[in-house]
């Protein structure tokens, strides 16, 4: 399924580490505060508990916050773009087969 993350956090070194994890996990960077990606249900969760262990271990203040929003194809498809175009296939999972003798 496709996601929306969206985060707005005033401390640098913790929203800094906030987008690492959003990285790792393989989401793309949309915006600065928003990243959008494909993830199954399983590694949504497993994103969503370690963004929660970051916030919960460090300095975060109760007006930061973050939003992972899952999103459906079919929603996708009826989506209005103005300005920069959005190509959903820029952020699909890419399955690779690698052949080696």
């Amino acid at each position: 399924m496709f996601l929306w993350l969206v985060y707005d956090i005033t401390d640098n070194n913790l929203r800094n580490k906030v987008s690492e994890k959003c990285l790792d996990f393989g989401l793309y960077r949309f915006q600065k505060s928003v990243f959008f990606g494909e993830l199954d249900p399983e590694k949504m969760s497993d994103l969503a508990e370690e963004i929660e262990q970051v916030l919960d271990h460090e300095e975060g203040t109760e007006e930061d916050s973050v939003l992972l929003s899952p999103v459906c194809t079919t929603c996708l498809e009826k989506r209005l773009v103005i300005g920069k175009n959005f190509n959903i296939q820029t952020y699909a999972e890419k399955e690779c087969l690698f052949i080696a003798e």
